[in-house]
């Protein structure tokens, strides 16, 4: 087995994942190289991200947006991937606050209530424009890849439906698995999973970074009910049964990383 330890952090958008950026480069500088293809809808399968990582010798971490699990088989390198999953009505949120952050950059006016524009939003999203992708099941069909091959998916009823356990399978093999809500304690806990790799690595809370939401500082139940009482019950609906993987694979995510927190379950290192 070779000796050479490569974190690869999988970038979700909207997933704290500019905030843990920061954290890769204040530990391993310009050892740690980010890096996607020339157009959004650009995809790095694993045969080209391991060629990227070959090519990179002295890289400890990578993050891209546009890689996905399973991790790489490579003889030259083994791969630790890193993770963040979030509340996909709290991840649509932030994409909201995103795009009025956008627009306001246009000079486009803004309401005095956040969330004032957010049922028209979602409405026209839902009408099929460039932000549908965005609200439905993003996460699942993120991680729900087969080595190589693009995600499995099938639209029932209108929605479309991604191959849920693989998703699920794929995530219990990450051993830095982490949750946007909760990410002091769940980044802080990859200290010990990476020693284990012997790959140093240290975390202080900090400011978090690329903030779209101006109250993400409150209470998850806060920030929730703030959304839904800016929507009607039939959008609010409409919107949880678009996310339906995507609320259950948290659900998921959130069991299988409090067990390991509790318990100090670590998955074993080949």
């Amino acid at each position: 087995m070779t000796d050479r330890n490569v974190l690869l952090h999988y970038h979700i958008f909207k997933n704290s994942g500019t905030t843990f950026e920061r954290v890769l480069n204040d530990n391993y500088g310009d050892q740690h190289i980010s890096f996607d293809g020339p157009f959004p809808f650009s995809h790095i399968n694993q045969d080209q991200l391991s060629m990227i990582v070959e090519r990179h010798p002295a890289a400890v971490a990578c993050s891209s947006h546009q890689i996905h699990l399973p991790v790489p088989s490579s003889m030259a390198f083994r791969a630790i991937p890193i993770v963040f999953i979030r509340n996909p009505m709290l991840r649509i949120r932030s994409v909201y606050f995103f795009s009025q952050r956008q627009n306001q950059s246009r000079n486009e006016t803004s309401s005095d209530n956040p969330l004032g524009g957010l049922e028209e939003w979602v409405l026209s999203a839902l009408a099929g424009d460039r932000n549908l992708n965005q609200i439905s099941n993003l996460q699942t069909g993120f991680v729900s890849r087969c080595y190589n091959l693009p995600p499995k998916r099938h639209g029932i009823d209108g929605r479309v439906n991604y191959d849920l356990q693989t998703a699920i399978n794929n995530l219990s093999l990450v051993p830095c698995l982490g949750r946007t809500e909760h990410f002091d304690t769940d980044v802080a806990s990859f200290a010990d999973t990476l020693a284990r790799f012997d790959i140093p690595f240290s975390y202080q809370p900090k400011r978090a970074e690329n903030i779209s939401s101006p109250d993400h500082g409150r209470p998850i139940s806060e920030q929730l009910a703030a959304m839904q009482e800016n929507l009607t019950a039939a959008t609010w609906d409409k919107l949880r049964w678009m996310n339906h993987q995507d609320l259950a694979l948290y659900d998921v995510v959130h069991d299988m990383l409090e067990t390991r927190l509790t318990t100090g379950f670590t998955i074993p290192v080949a």
